[in-house]
């Protein structure tokens, strides 16, 4: 049975930058010396207990975003402005709010999270979800689970409302509108404790919420038995989805912020280890138990996780993704160690254990060994590895390769996608075909980017060039084959492009050098004066 655990942090962005505590760095439980001291707690009692609000700035002002209990207690509520609320509260304390560090910091919070399950994920701007089904035995039953995690939170100095059903919608409602702060529900009391929540419980927009309170339906119980067409046609099918979700009658998907590991080995040494080379030794031996791994359920990998856990409890994680897949194990330790760099004033008191886990995979048949050389006969000839290499240094928007694509005009024939992107084997042979509708006329391998203008004269206006002009150096056509007409795609030409139609010419100069132009424009049409481009050139 599915079992689901919502954390709400009613004062997530006031406590975060205010509270007793720092964030937590790691998963494991704080000594007792680390707690914050009594002296120190009494110093800051009237700088806590002070009505404190974080505000944002927008056209129409500044408005609250967060505030703390005393603010509370003060009548002040999110949303209100600035301006209001120092009327009321001369000596209120204000402060900038910082919504993405509110959101890095939840992130990691949820990361945090993982010591109780492998499966968790924020549910911003104020909570974190958790997957723990199979996972409350290991801390003595869901009771002892919700204790232990209440008291860690109150460690890091953050005000926590806790919820465990079997539906993640129902958890999440719970958590936010019970009237307990902690609350563990079962199936068979799911919709006797869901009827008095207001239907805010049920994650729905502004907009149905109000359409709903002009109706009088306040409360998920008032939704219950009601017949669902007359539902549907006011409030559209969402509402009600979310309502099946919280009640169990519908599923619901859970994306944990970690996916699923394929395939994992792990290693834990025997002393703390802080250098890169020590690290290095750590990889080449993970990756040559992973690739055996792969190699025995005849996967290859194509993303990789290489996680490097400090003696605090947080680990670090580098990720890496591979254009082909492979258990190439020096490649993937040859890759693994170039990253290094990135965490290398991150050691701390040093590293106590590594993983190394296989989250994409796919089928990898088995290949015959060189028996002659080392070099696998898998990999030699290969551009797969040297692709890896690049895509590790320069990053994988900035090495690409060029895919066929459904155009007839030159430039758009073709797309860029990045070496990581999976794809099929393509015949452009085939393709050129097609975009060429079997004409021979060829097209040359290498296109200039924007097509370059040329002083072209011809003997007809309509005919090819006998003469042109380009960078400065003047060209005499011998030959000359074309035209290949190719009319303008208007429909998805981008703004201020050309829409005329082009007449390709392949000529050869004297030299026997050889050119592709066009004539942009016809002179029958009545458009304005046809001008000539150099498209590219021949080998």
């Amino acid at each position: 049975m599915k079992r689901f655990l919502s954390v709400f942090l009613p004062r997530w962005p006031i406590e975060r930058r205010h509270g007793r505590m720092a964030l937590p760095m790691s998963g494991r439980r704080p000594r007792d010396d680390e707690a914050p001291d009594r002296d120190a707690i009494v110093a800051n009692r009237s700088e806590r207990d002070a009505a404190l609000v974080l505000v944002t700035t927008s056209d129409s002002g500044q408005h609250i975003t967060a505030l703390n209990a005393s603010a509370e207690r003060l009548g002040f509520s999110p949303g209100m402005a600035l301006a209001d609320a120092r009327a009321i509260h001369p000596t209120l304390q204000v402060a900038h709010a910082d919504l993405p560090g509110d959101e890095r910091a939840l992130l990691r919070l949820a990361l945090w999270c993982q010591c109780f399950s492998p499966f968790t994920r924020a549910d911003a701007p104020d909570g974190v979800s958790l997957d723990i089904t199979g996972c409350a035995h290991l801390f003595g039953g869901e009771e002892k689970l919700l204790e232990t995690l209440a008291e860690r939170l109150a460690r890091f100095g953050l005000t926590a409302r806790l919820a465990i059903a079997p539906t993640l919608g129902a958890a999440w409602g719970l958590a936010r509108h019970a009237s307990t702060p902690r609350l563990i529900v079962e199936r068979e009391t799911l919709h006797r404790n869901l009827a008095p929540l207001p239907v805010a419980a049920l994650r729905l927009e502004e907009t149905t919420l109000s359409a709903l309170d002009k109706l009088g339906l306040k409360h998920i119980g008032d939704l219950l038995g009601k017949p669902r067409a007359p539902l549907v046609a006011r409030f559209g099918a969402f509402a009600l989805r979310r309502l099946d979700e919280a009640l169990g009658q519908e599923e619901e998907s859970f994306c944990p912020l970690s996916p699923q590991v394929f395939h994992s080995v792990q290693y834990r040494f025997a002393e703390p280890v802080v250098t890169q080379d020590a690290v290095g030794v750590v990889i080449e031996r993970l990756a040559r138990d992973l690739c055996a791994e792969l190699e025995r359920a005849g996967k290859g990998a194509r993303r990789v996780e290489l996680r490097l856990f400090r003696v605090d409890g947080w680990f670090e994680a580098l990720p890496l993704a591979t254009s082909t897949a492979t258990r190439d194990p020096r490649h993937l330790a040859r890759l693994l160690s170039e990253r290094l760099d990135r965490i290398e004033d991150r050691a701390g008191f040093g590293f106590e254990a590594a993983s190394l886990g296989a989250f994409q995979v796919e089928p990898l048949a088995a290949r015959q060994e060189d028996l002659e050389n080392e070099t696998s006969a898998a990999t030699r000839g290969d551009v797969a590895p040297l692709l890896d290499r690049l895509v590790n240094r320069f990053g994988a928007q900035n090495v690409t390769r060029a895919l066929p694509y459904e155009s007839h005009v030159p430039e758009r024939a073709f797309r860029c996608a990045s070496v990581l992107e999976p794809v099929k084997h393509h015949d452009w042979q085939a393709h050129a075909r097609i975009v060429q509708d079997g004409a021979a006329f060829a097209r040359p391998l290498f296109l200039f980017a924007v097509p370059e203008p040329v002083t072209a004269l011809a003997e007809v206006p309509d005919g090819p060039p006998t003469r042109f002009e380009w960078r400065r150096m003047a060209h005499r056509v011998a030959r000359a084959e074309g035209p290949e007409r190719i009319a303008p795609e208007w429909w998805l030409a981008p703004a201020g492009a050309s829409r005329k139609t082009r007449d390709y010419y392949r000529v050869e100069d004297e030299a026997g050098r050889r050119f592709w132009l066009y004539r942009d424009g016809l002179y029958e049409r009545g458009e304005e004066m046809p001008q000539w481009f150099i498209h590219g050139v021949f080998a």
